[in-house]
């Protein structure tokens, strides 16, 4: 009995390995992470070169992002009962395809005049991204590589700064903390896993 609880143990680190998500898991039923409250988010590949994000809150709300290479905002959009809200649509422009936008990499920095169409208002904003040094997160019983990045945005009467963490081995980011003249708002990501 002594042998067989030690080789139960012994094998509990390996199973929670391998039961971690891979990036091919993005193009089968994708990715959830969990946020401390009861939101969650489930990433899934829509093309080679943009993910798209489903915030889901406790409450039952939900949002639609499409980010290019899993990183840049594409699109943001409210959803009901799953389908996406007419008119609810606010897209960014990077004038360039999403497969052609950089890829992140640790210790970079880049910024990008970005079209932007909220609503049927169309502007024009700077978007300034600062990639900070590779490091680890752990989320769950999963530890990943992750690029901690900053982004902010001018102009911007709100005076909004991102922090965002991207995981190079999933090619998808999440934001962990938005900083705005009124406030901070900020989202503890405790759990991954795949979806079936």
């Amino acid at each position: 009995m002594k042998h067989l609880a030690l080789c139960l143990l012994l094998a509990s680190p390996a199973t929670a390995l391998a039961s971690c998500p891979t990036a091919a898991d993005l193009d089968g039923g994708g990715i959830r992470l969990s946020v401390s409250g009861g939101d969650t988010e489930l990433f899934r590949r829509v093309s080679e070169d943009i993910v798209a994000s489903i915030f889901e809150t406790r409450d039952g709300l939900q949002s639609l992002t499409l980010l290019g290479r899993g990183m840049y905002v594409l699109r943001i959009a409210e959803m009901d009962a799953g389908d996406v809200v007419p008119d609810s649509d606010t897209t960014y422009d990077f004038d360039m395809p999403a497969g052609s936008l950089p890829m992140p990499g640790p210790q970079e920095d880049w910024t990008v005049d970005v079209g932007v169409d909220d609503h049927g208002f169309s502007s024009h904003e700077l978007q300034s991204y600062r990639f900070g040094p590779m490091t680890e997160v752990g989320l769950g019983g999963c530890t990943y590589d992750m690029i901690p990045v900053i982004q902010s945005y001018d102009p911007d009467p709100y005076e909004v700064t991102d922090f965002v963490n991207w995981l190079p081995e999933l090619g998808i980011s999440y934001l962990v903390r938005s900083s705005h003249a009124h406030g901070d708002q900020r989202y503890s990501y405790t759990a991954i896993e795949a979806m079936p």
